[in-house]
């Protein structure tokens, strides 16, 4: 009875932002969160079946992409804080994923890379979060998906638009 008298709230708002009253009443941010929310949930378990974290995924992901990257920056591209990222790097360096060596340049810096087994599970890894994405894709079909794209771009260059602050000055204020 609860699930669907939300349900019942939830399709009003929707007819309500849909009547063009130009009012969304917060449903954009909510479905983008809620969306996150069930993508992260669902890579999470499909990660989960071969022994690793959503996190640990996109470390390994941006380690291979660029093995000087720091700590701070791998916690960046992972969304997780610089403390969790040390976190994550000694389990992937303990699981013998990552090896990490002095930096050949000198400084205090190590070079991160990947062994062959933090390859492997890469692979499967994003296999798996490729098969997700066709799951999602084929659903929309290639326009709408290409459009999905296109508006979380805009989405997110709007958001990180410099000195956004709560004040009538940006164009989304009325």
């Amino acid at each position: 009875m609860v699930k669907a008298a939300a349900k019942t709230r939830r399709a009003k708002a929707s007819r309500e932002d849909a009547s063009g009253d130009g009012q969304l009443h917060g449903r954009l941010f909510y479905s983008l969160k809620h969306a996150q929310g069930r993508a992260r949930a669902a890579l999470d378990e499909a990660f989960g079946q071969i022994g690793l974290t959503t996190p640990q995924f996109l470390a390994l992901n941006a380690i291979d992409e660029n093995a000087r990257s720091s700590s701070a920056e791998l916690a960046r591209h992972s969304y997780v804080s610089p403390q969790a990222m040390m976190t994550i790097i000694a389990r992937l360096e303990s699981s013998g994923l990552i090896a990490r060596t002095p930096d050949p340049q000198g400084g205090r810096s190590l070079e991160t890379a990947l062994t062959q087994k933090g390859v492997r599970l890469l692979q499967r890894a994003r296999e798996r979060a490729t098969s997700l994405e066709k799951y999602i894709a084929d659903l929309l079909g290639p326009k709408a998906t290409k459009s999905l794209l296109e508006s979380l771009d805009r989405i997110t260059q709007a958001c990180c638009m410099q000195d956004v602050t709560v004040t009538k000055t940006r164009p989304w204020d009325d």
